[in-house]
């Protein structure tokens, strides 16, 4: 009989090599793809079955599932997936994730060493190639780790004791809560499944046996999504939510048919231990073919599971689409309407960041403000570049005209954004310390806003045209707001002098905000006057 020590000296450092394998191969490989895997899993994921697809392909090459899925959800948090694009890249990580069972039934780990010599060697002199040494070496060493952990349980294949314990744990609803906590704890699915498809290969276990340990790892890998959203915007908890119901679920399906299933792998055929494999790969086909089909019952399933009130904030955009129209004042116009959104972005970043002195769940608040902040750039950005490549085409005097005042435009929406967010961080930084303004300063703010917020609506909804009417209004709420906030200086300037004490600069930080914010509006407003300067009626900006 073997001794434990050996045990001990040859499984568990095979397991540590085989985790630290899986995770640096994986970061490795995104630190290849850069910047290029957000953007592809935005860009492809325009339906189902290519969200399907890609999912099963990332995490096929970066070997875990659980990278793709928290990625998934980070995009999502981040608004450049939705949340229902993000289902099928959940689905399809799933099936991704079966090849580790597969390369290890075909004994293709024996190439591990291979592996770890070719990345050890083109990392040192691999030239223009030596970017693939390292995630070859850590690919090796995920293969090494796995032959390490087979050469160390191969002696234990005739142990009486052992395999007398394998069958007790064997038992349908134990193997299911073993296979759940051994991937919960190494917070890898890979690891259980190795493990089982190695045990096969030994002969400590059959393929009916092995089953509900794969089960419960598909469950277990719920966990790490789990883990990663707290603290994320609702539609993030929502895809990582997603991804536990669908494992949950697809272990619930497939438990009354589990005889059937049986029986069907043993009819495809194989060893002990590609018979394992493949019912690790065909149970996670089934269950995503299912789910796939039904995609929006699902989601909606989700929804209901984690409610909310939330919108969704997406990074998009409403009118610019590429390539742009040949005309030129039909591209400026896609702009306009463009910009247009920016202002009810911007408008919506600034009642965000009010909210933040509010909201009972402040934290929350002040990530949706900092979400349409973000957004606010990103649109400015957008912007930026459409009005670039219109303007090297063949422009009249008026056009080129028009294209300068949009971008300036844009431009300072972007910059009032910003004040968006100074003004969401003081109201954060007061419900962090545990001490939140004032009422009655709040209420004061809450007033000083309305009148900057109507300027901000009126200018939206008047966009790109500029009215007398539009600029009377917008040039008395300025004087209103001007007195507004001398009064509210003064008023503060008195109470610090009666009670004969220096006090913290938060309320007068909001004011000061909260004027240049209305300072920016008068220039964009200046510069919408000069861009409807064609109507002769108009004043001259002031």
């Amino acid at each position: 009989m073997v001794s434990t020590w050996e045990l001990l000296f040859t499984v568990v450092p095979g397991v540590i090599l085989f985790l630290f394998g899986i995770e640096n191969f994986s970061k490795e490989i995104l630190v290849v793809a850069r910047g290029r895997f957000a953007a592809i899993l935005g860009s492809l994921t325009t339906n189902r079955y290519k969200g399907l697809l890609l999912g099963a392909g990332i995490t096929a090459l970066i070997q875990s599932s659980a990278a793709t899925t928290v990625i998934a959800i980070n995009l999502v948090n981040a608004g450049t997936i939705s949340f229902v694009q993000s289902l099928g890249i959940i689905i399809g990580s799933n099936i991704g994730t079966t090849i580790t069972s597969q390369l290890v039934a075909f004994k293709l780990t024996s190439f591990g060493p291979v592996f770890i010599l070719a990345g050890f060697l083109i990392g040192i002199i691999g030239g223009r190639y030596k970017f693939l040494g390292k995630p070859l070496f850590y690919f090796g060493l995920v293969f090494f780790g796995l032959t390490i952990i087979s050469n160390g349980i191969e002696p234990y294949s005739s142990d009486p004791l052992v395999l007398e314990l394998l069958g007790g744990i064997a038992f349908l609803p134990l193997a299911i809560f073993v296979g759940f906590l051994i991937t919960t704890a190494f917070q890898s699915s890979s690891v259980t499944t190795g493990l089982v498809v190695i045990l096969a290969q030994q002969g400590m276990i059959t393929m009916p046996e092995a089953i509900p340990f794969l089960l419960g790892a598909n469950i277990g890998s719920t966990t790490t999504a789990l883990f990663a959203s707290r603290g994320l915007d609702l539609f993030a908890r929502r895809a990582a939510a997603a991804h536990t119901i669908f494992n949950v679920g697809g272990v619930l399906l497939i438990l009354p048919f589990l005889t059937p299933f049986v029986s069907f792998i043993a009819g495809i055929g194989g060893t002990e231990a590609q018979q394992v494999a493949n019912a690790h790969l065909v149970f996670n086909i089934v269950a995503s073919g299912v789910f796939i089909l039904a995609l929006h019952p699902f989601a909606s399933l989700v929804m209901r599971v984690v409610p909310g009130e939330e919108e969704e904030i997406l990074f998009r955009t409403v009118a610019i689409k590429d390539p742009l129209p040949e005309r030129v004042d039909e591209v400026l116009s896609i702009i306009e309407e463009e910009v247009k959104h920016l202002y009810d972005v911007t408008n919506q970043a600034f009642d965000a960041a009010m909210a933040v002195f509010t909201a009972e769940k402040a934290a929350r608040a002040y990530q949706k403000a900092g979400k349409l902040e973000l957004l606010n750039d990103f649109l400015d950005e957008e912007v930026e570049k459409a009005t670039f490549t219109v303007s090297k085409r063949a422009l009249t005097e008026m056009q080129a005209k028009r294209t300068m005042l949009l971008v300036r435009i844009s431009n300072d929406l972007e910059r009032l954004g910003d004040l968006s967010r100074d003004l969401a961080k003081v109201a954060r930084n007061a419900a962090r310390m545990g001490r939140p303004l004032p009422t009655g300063q709040v209420e004061a703010i809450r007033g000083i806003y309305r009148i900057f917020d109507g300027n901000m609506q009126e200018l939206s909804k008047n966009f790109p045209n500029s009215t007398k009417e539009t600029i009377s209004s917008l040039r008395a709420r300025d004087i209103e707001l001007r007195r507004t906030l001398n009064l509210e200086y003064t008023l503060y300037l008195q109470r610090i002098a009666k009670i004969n004490e220096s006090s913290d600069s938060r309320y007068l930080e909001v004011l000061s905000i909260i004027e240049a914010a209305n300072g920016k509006v008068r220039d964009i407003r200046k510069l919408t006057e000069e861009y409807s300067a064609h109507d002769e009626t108009l004043p001259a900006p002031q």
